[in-house]
């Protein structure tokens, strides 16, 4: 999990003791560069405190969630009048998930909530739609998969899947043919395009940006990718399609990998 935060010294390291060594924490240094991280990276969750700088402003907060509502955003400030009318305004616009220094964010409980967001929603649909097959791989197979769609951005192919699963690539097909799931490559592609879906929907984000923020060298090698698995392209995707019908739409190309073969 990749967290973008913009916050004061004490809440930032307490933070980072909660995300520990297993997720990334991208600490920026002013609302500027927290519009420029989200933009830029490939970002999880944002973590902000309304008065980082020692000014409560909810702006930027309320304009990432117009421009990027898939992007989960965690209000995290102190216990104070001011802050409390920003939380409530923020609320207006989305924004729901806050927790207060000393009070909720024991480090348990604030990473159970920061892993709970519903940044890898399409990716749980895609795991419930492929569950029976899933149940019948290895542990160490099924686990691969699972971080594949919760965290497309660690895989580039089917080499980077047989890694996370333990064993080589040949391998990894012997033990995927059993369950019909034939092609590793068509599921890191399956993984990565429903990633692109999410940020497509970001009214923020070019197809260029989307395409760049997930691993593909250009638009058009994204636009290709939906087109071979979909039959339309990125605009096509982003103006027509619903998540429902991608996540449904992949999961049978997934399954009939060995005819594509």
């Amino acid at each position: 999990m990749d967290v973008v935060a913009y916050l004061p010294r004490q809440l930032l390291n307490h933070l980072r003791v909660v995300l520990g060594p297993e997720h990334a924490l991208i600490a920026t240094t002013g609302w500027a560069d927290l519009q420029a991280n989200v933009q830029q990276r490939v970002a999880d969750v944002v973590v902000a405190d309304p008065a980082a700088d020692g000014t409560v402003r909810v702006e930027v907060l309320e304009q990432l969630r117009r421009q990027f509502p898939s992007l989960p955003v965690v209000v995290y400030t102190v216990l104070a009048p001011a802050a409390l009318k920003a939380v409530v305004r923020l609320a207006r616009c989305g924004i729901e998930h806050v927790v207060l220094h000393r009070f909720d964010d024991e480090p348990r409980r604030f990473l159970e909530l920061l892993e709970g967001m519903p940044a890898h929603a399409l990716g749980d649909r895609m795991l419930l739609e492929l569950a029976e097959p899933l149940a019948m791989l290895p542990v160490t197979v099924g686990r691969a998969i699972d971080q594949l769609f919760r965290s497309p951005a660690e895989f580039r192919n089917a080499q980077d899947l047989a890694t996370a699963a333990g064993m080589n690539a040949r391998t990894l097909y012997r033990n995927l043919e059993p369950a019909g799931l034939y092609s590793p490559r068509l599921l890191v592609a399956a993984a990565r395009l429903l990633r692109a879906y999410a940020y497509l929907l970001d009214p923020g984000r070019s197809i260029k940006d989307v395409a760049l923020k997930t691993g593909y060298h250009s638009a058009w090698q994204l636009s290709e990718q939906l087109r071979e698995l979909t039959g339309q392209t990125a605009e096509q995707v982003r103006r027509q399609m619903s998540g429902e019908a991608l996540v449904s739409l992949l999961a049978d190309q997934v399954r009939r990998g060995r005819r594509k073969r």
